[in-house]
């Protein structure tokens, strides 16, 4: 099988793209929304792919008003959130859980991917349930006439992806699967390590993720459809190390498994010119077991220790919503859901000691706790011609939770303004309030499978927020400049207050957390070119996000990922018909940590003071990422292409820690300590 020059199925391909980008340009120009991002497939396919894998997450952390926290998490902060205050629709079903590996990469395929939608303000009132943001991803139909399919080869992980007709013209499928190997990378590595320490010690282990992708469509009719979606991803962490010598013996032993499940039906039918409708039901769960023994025995005695935690979000909805175009100027979208959740986390500790076979010491503790709250809401929207070129979505939505021991309504207006001063300058004004009712219950900053979703209650209100955002946005040919700012503030929020461990609290979690509110504020530059094969972006963040818990702290003080500045510039450019070169400069002002301000002296020693949380920033953050794309188009039409991405070109060692040090004078100096390095990936895939 030998290259074609198949110049001209390349350029229907390419004029295809071009088409979807210009759709694209246009519903982002066009719709009354202000913090709208709508992102096609094929610009979330492109690019850099960090470990072998293009990532939704990763595509997001790069925009204006977004900070990603720690460097290579999955982690989205959105005009001043917490990371837990995110939306996250797959096909219109929540996920609760949405990265791998602790964050490292996400959980979406872009395999089986059309398109999604990112609102960071100016939130129609057909969303709810989260303050910050709202990623609404979308799967594509199958292909209804033709099976075709890919199998891409990364770093750390393969994908499969199918699609097809099942019933020719009538019903398809999209298939995505995908798995990583460094369970199978391990094996020599861990046998070689333990070749090295000889009988005295035995160490076993491995991590393995998964996840599949399942969307079946059947078109009854030109106007009704059925979409039956399915999703499933588990992570899989296990380690163990056995040692023993003449006169004792210890096992250690961690298991972790995590992971979500989701799955719903939707119909969609259009009852006339002017009215439709899709109605959906739809079941969705994240749940982790995290399990970890410990053993160490003598000739005649033995000590245990066994902890086991488990947690679920369990979640059964239905949601119905309708659009109706009364006339010319008129688009009405109204609806209603109905959510019921299950939340339940446990945790079981148990030790003891024996001596000759007798026990002298044994202790444990059992925790448990369950909730259940029903989530009712309806909205209606109205998006209207005031003048020709005088736009405005108004709309409000009604929710409640009725959670243990209360229940708690929210009324949350919603308004956009758009004014088309030329054909291609717009002026956008818009304010929103969301409300969220589920709670991230997590002692540190880091997506761990210890975390657990819990519900709001008598004593932990829901959480809210007010967001007021405006700007300017122009098109000029190729040429996008926007402008645009926004002033955000955040109530009842919770942080925690109790000690510094990995597995937060469970029976009466809300008095290990302080209730306080935030704001934040800032403005946001962007400017692109794209026309040809060269595609230049540059975006600029200027913000500011503070936080205020009286418990804490008598003022306010900044949150820590407060990163006065950001940005990001992001070049493409196709030189060659077969060639694509990628590169991404990403800048911003160091995350915060808390560090001792002075120090008092009495009686010998000396007692380390702060003035204030979060008062030293980190030294500032930058890296240069780059890409080289080679495809080839084959006589039979199938397509082969290598992606070799570099993370951190340049092997800048940015801070992802730090100590306070004392050297032999008793002086004190902070050091920051950077872990991740120049990180070299290649990718095949191979389309068929």
């Amino acid at each position: 099988m030998g290259l074609t020059d198949a110049r001209a199925q390349e350029e229907l391909v390419d004029t295809l793209d071009a088409s979807r980008i210009s759709a694209t340009r246009e519903k982002v120009k066009n719709t009354t929304q202000t913090g709208l991002m709508h992102i096609e497939s094929r610009q979330l396919t492109t690019g850099v792919a960090v470990l072998g894998s293009p990532d939704i997450i990763k595509k997001l952390q790069t925009l204006p008003g977004v900070a990603a926290g720690n460097e290579l998490m999955s982690g989205l902060y959105v005009h001043g959130g917490d990371g837990n205050d995110n939306l996250f629709l797959l096909d219109g079903i929540p996920l609760y859980n949405i990265s791998h590996f602790g964050g490292l990469f996400s959980s979406f395929n872009t395999d089986v991917i059309d398109n999604l939608d990112f609102y960071k303000s100016g939130f129609p009132a057909r969303y709810g349930g989260r303050m910050s943001s709202v990623v609404d991803v979308e799967t594509r139909e199958g292909d209804m006439n033709k099976f075709h399919g890919g199998l891409s080869l990364g770093l750390i992980d393969g994908r499969v992806h199918l699609e097809g007709p099942i019933v020719k013209g009538k019903t398809s499928f999209n298939l995505g699967l995908r798995r990583s190997w460094l369970d199978v990378v391990a094996v020599p590595l861990i046998a070689y390590a333990n070749r090295q320490n000889g009988d005295n010690r035995d160490v076993n282990g491995g991590y393995a993720m998964s996840d599949v992708n399942a969307r079946i469509t059947h078109r009854f009719s030109p106007t009704s459809t059925l979409n039956v979606v399915f999703y499933t991803g588990a992570d899989d962490l296990r380690f163990s190390m056995d040692s023993k010598s003449e006169k004792s013996s210890s096992n250690m032993a961690t298991a972790v498994k995590w992971g979500s499940l989701t799955g719903g039906a939707s119909h969609e039918y259009k009852i006339s010119r002017k009215l439709k409708f899709k109605n959906m039901l739809y079941y969705t769960q994240s749940t982790s077991d995290t399990g970890y023994n410990f053993r160490i025995g003598g000739t005649d005695s033995l000590t245990s220790m066994d902890d086991n935690d488990k947690s679920y979000v369990r979640e059964l909805g239905l949601t119905s919503n309708w659009d109706w175009y009364p006339n010319a100027f008129n688009h009405v979208r109204f609806g209603l859901s109905a959510r019921q959740h299950w939340y339940h986390t446990g945790r079981e500790f148990l030790s003891f000691t024996e001596s000759g076979g007798e026990k002298l010491r044994e202790s444990g503790d059992r925790q448990s706790q369950s909730y259940t709250s029903f989530e009712p809401a309806v909205y209606a929207e109205d998006e209207f011609f005031l003048r020709y070129n005088i736009t405005l979505n108004a709309g409000v939505r009604l929710a409640l939770s009725a959670s243990p021991g209360r229940i708690w309504p929210s009324i949350e207006p919603r308004l956009a303004f758009k004014w088309l001063i030329t054909n291609n300058i717009s002026a956008k004004l818009s304010y929103t309030r969301m409300s969220q009712f589920a709670h991230l219950v997590a002692a540190v900053y880091m997506d761990l499978p210890s975390n657990c979703w819990m519900p709001s209650t008598a004593s932990a209100r829901p959480m809210t927020s007010d967001q007021i955002a405006g700007g300017l946005y122009t098109q000029l040919g190729p040429v996008k400049l926007n402008v645009e700012g926004w002033y955000k503030t955040m109530d009842h929020i919770l942080a925690y207050n109790g000690s510094n461990s990995f597995v937060p609290p469970i029976t009466e979690w809300e008095k290990s957390f302080t209730e306080g509110k935030g704001r934040s504020c800032g403005l946001e530059l962007e400017a692109t070119y794209d026309k040809g094969p060269l595609s230049l972006s540059a975006y600029y963040t200027l913000s500011r996000t503070v936080r205020y818990f009286d418990e804490v702290y008598f003022d306010w003080y900044p949150d820590r990922n407060d990163n006065r500045h950001k940005i990001n510039l992001v070049a493409s450019w196709r030189f060659a018909r077969h060639w694509e070169l990628f590169a991404s400069w990403n800048y911003h002002s160091g995350n915060r940590i808390t560090f001792p301000s002075h120090y008092i002296e009495a009686d010998g020693k000396r007692t380390l003071l702060y003035d204030s949380p979060y008062n030293t920033p980190l030294p500032d953050y930058h890296r240069l990422d780059a890409g080289l794309d080679f495809s080839a188009t084959f006589k039979n039409g199938n397509t082969l292409k290598v992606n070799l991405s570099v993370y951190n070109a340049y092997n800048k060692a940015n801070a992802s820690m730090a100590f306070l040090e004392s050297d032999a004078d008793g002086n004190y100096r902070g050091m920051a300590y950077g872990l991740i390095p120049i990180i070299p990936t290649i990718t095949v895939s191979y389309k068929f």
